[in-house]
């Protein structure tokens, strides 16, 4: 139910009676304003004079209208207030009706949709960067289910690629070790540990070799540098995780890390069981702890689908780059035994830009290595090709804007192989990147800061402003505000814009946190605790500015949830509330609700049980935690 609808259907038929009277052949499309009411109507194109707009829209002023208010035609605008004591009984009924559906509307619901988010490497813990992935992922899932579409949330396991092989090379070299550190702390963390020192080892190995062949003095310096900086990486991995990197570093730095980490690959790719078995244990101990880490944000996958499963073992992305050089010969190269498709070229052909919704620039992509394995991005085209194949209507990929190239790499393959409806079902849902003041991260390295270590910092900060006085429940409070200030974080920002995570802000009290929306539900909560029940409230003909502001408020929440599931935007939800925790907390302050008079208390006590609904339900699409208390 949308408390808006009737009085927007009533201004659209005071529209059609205006331009009928003026002999037009078509109605204006209605716009919101606040300047001269709410709803607003431009006749600019149709060439009239404003006295005639003027006298048709006069001839109307008695026409005794329900829903709006004050119709007046400014220049060639026409305008309507709202009559905010029937918008009020609308609202009323409508949270009366649905409850924590209320929001919903037939219009939001869109069809089916596979959403697969967060897919971060099984090498190492989720980072802060996984978290805007995560949590966008899962609110978007959230605002679909909350408008009744079918949903299905699923993880991509990328568990080959040569990162892959270092972190189980490293761990098989130092098992017993690290078992015992996992008895201790997280298993994805321990690994990551050893993926770090790994990699460094199989770097420095690297640009060894190659210092032995260069033969410029200045190019050997600056392979020098570079094995410094590897160095440097072990130093200070030494210095935080001391006798984990230390074995890792003293058993393989003799080895040829990074050729066995290709072999290993090759090996896995082909399904040798052995190193099925070695792979398998180390990404399993990683999702393990990444599991952990989602369940403590609220998040739940429904289906991981590994790479190797679905891509690799299964022949299917070989067959891709068999069928791409079958098909289309004049769009393949080879350069020393690599598979390259021109797409570029391609798209240049068939004009697939915007039939794609695809960027200015795309370069050729590389299919295969010289040894015939196949790349991260082949084996995304089978993963898509299998997405598209699950029978929903919309394919939602969250993935940073770092790989727009590659996704649109993958709707063009499929294009290219026929599968233009599954190249159209994708929907590569970009966001940008999270950043820390006086931070450059790099999980190569070492040098990032867990997801974990995020709600850690955020539930400590929280606890100053948890005033329960039982330690126990003031720390599931301060770990449930801290989830909440996290999530409205990454989720309060347009996905298109850069985040930088500054706690001043995520646990603002003020406005704009969800820590002021939790506060804000607290407060409601604590009216509605003490006042009595009342089953049916009548809408006063006098209301404070605030009251009618509160209502108007609240029956828009309907659109928004429209506007934010149709553009897949569940900031709009987050602007939104913070909109209305801003107005509520203002009229908290000025207007006493369990003390007012008869018939004005039994309203506001039912304007504050509005809020609090659509509290909830902005809570749930936004995964951030109810609290009763704080």
């Amino acid at each position: 139910m949308d408390p808006l609808k009737l009085p927007r259907q009533e201004f659209a038929d005071a529209l059609g009676k205006i331009s009928s009277r003026l002999g037009l052949a078509e109605v204006p499309e209605i716009e919101k304003t606040r300047r001269y009411g709410y709803f607003s109507a431009r006749f600019h194109k149709y060439k009239i004079d404003p006295t005639r707009l003027r006298d048709a829209v006069e001839e109307l002023s008695n026409a005794g209208f329900q829903y709006i208010s004050g119709l007046s035609a400014e220049g060639l605008y026409v305008n309507a207030g709202l009559n905010a004591r029937r918008l009020g009984e609308l609202v009323f009924e409508a949270v009366a009706k649905m409850g924590r559906r209320y929001g919903f509307t037939e219009e939001c619901r869109l069809g089916s949709f596979l959403v697969e988010h967060t897919s971060a490497n099984p090498i190492h813990p989720l980072h802060i960067g996984h978290g805007r992935n995560a949590i966008l992922g899962d609110s978007l899932a959230r605002l679909l289910r909350f408008c009744d579409n079918r949903v299905e949330v699923h993880f991509y396991v990328d568990d080959c690629g040569v990162q892959v092989m270092y972190a189980t090379i490293g761990y098989n070299a130092v098992r017993d070790e690290a078992r015992e550190w996992i008895e201790r702390a997280k298993p994805d963390l321990v690994v990551g540990h050893i993926y770090s020192a790994t990699n460094a080892v199989a770097e420095i190995g690297r640009l060894k070799k190659e210092v032995e062949r260069a033969q410029d003095d200045e190019h050997k310096r600056s392979l020098i540098g570079e094995i410094d900086e590897w160095v440097a990486v072990l130093k200070r991995l030494m210095e935080s995780e001391g006798d984990l990197v230390a074995k890792v570093v003293e058993r393989l730095g003799q080895r040829d890390v990074a050729g066995e980490a290709v072999e290993l690959n090759r090996r896995y790719e082909v399904g040798d069981p052995e190193a099925k078995r070695a792979v398998r244990e180390v990404v399993d101990l990683v999702l393990r702890g990444q599991r952990e880490t989602l369940a403590r944000l609220g998040i739940e996958i429904d289906k991981w689908d590994y790479e190797s499963e679905l891509a690799v073992w299964s022949g299917e992305a070989s067959r891709i780059v068999e069928e791409l050089q079958r098909k289309w010969p004049q769009y393949v190269e080879h350069k020393g035994g690599a598979v390259v498709f021109r797409a570029d070229k391609f798209v240049e052909d068939f004009k697939l830009w915007d039939v794609l919704d695809l960027p200015k620039f795309i370069p050729p992509v590389t299919l295969t290595r010289s040894d015939g394995t196949t790349l991260y991005v082949t084996r995304d085209v089978a993963y898509a090709l299998w997405q598209a194949r699950q029978g929903f209507d919309k394919v939602v990929r969250v993935i940073s804007t770092e790989q727009t190239h590659e996704q649109a790499h993958v709707r063009i393959i499929l294009y290219a192989l026929g599968f233009e409806d599954a190249a159209k079902k994708i929907v590569h849902y970009a966001y940008e990147m999270v950043n820390l003041p006086g931070m450059k991260m790099s999980a190569r390295r070492g040098r990032y800061i867990s997801l974990d270590e995020i709600l850690d910092e955020a539930a400590e900060r929280s606890a100053s402003l948890v005033k329960e006085k039982s330690p126990e429940i003031a720390g599931v409070i301060a770990e449930k505000v801290g989830v909440g200030s996290v999530r409205y974080a990454f989720l309060s920002t347009s996905p298109r814009k850069p985040i930088e995570f500054r706690w001043e802000v995520v646990l603002n009290l003020r406005q704009n946190s969800g820590t002021f929306l939790q506060y804000t539900y607290v407060r409601a909560y604590s009216i509605l605790e003490k006042a009595p029940d009342v089953e049916r409230a009548s809408v006063p003909e006098r209301m404070l500015e605030e009251e009618k502001e509160l209502l108007v408020k609240i029956a828009e929440w309907p659109s928004v949830v429209r506007e934010a599931v149709r553009a897949l935007r569940p900031d709009y939800v987050a602007e939104y509330l913070d909109g209305l925790a801003l107005l509520f907390n203002s009229y908290y302050e000025k207007a006493p609700v369990l003390k007012a008079e008869e018939g004005v208390r039994e309203f506001r006590i039912a304007l504050v049980n509005a809020v609090k609904t659509v509290l909830e339900a902005g809570f749930y699409i936004l995964g951030i935690p109810t609290l009763t208390k704080m």
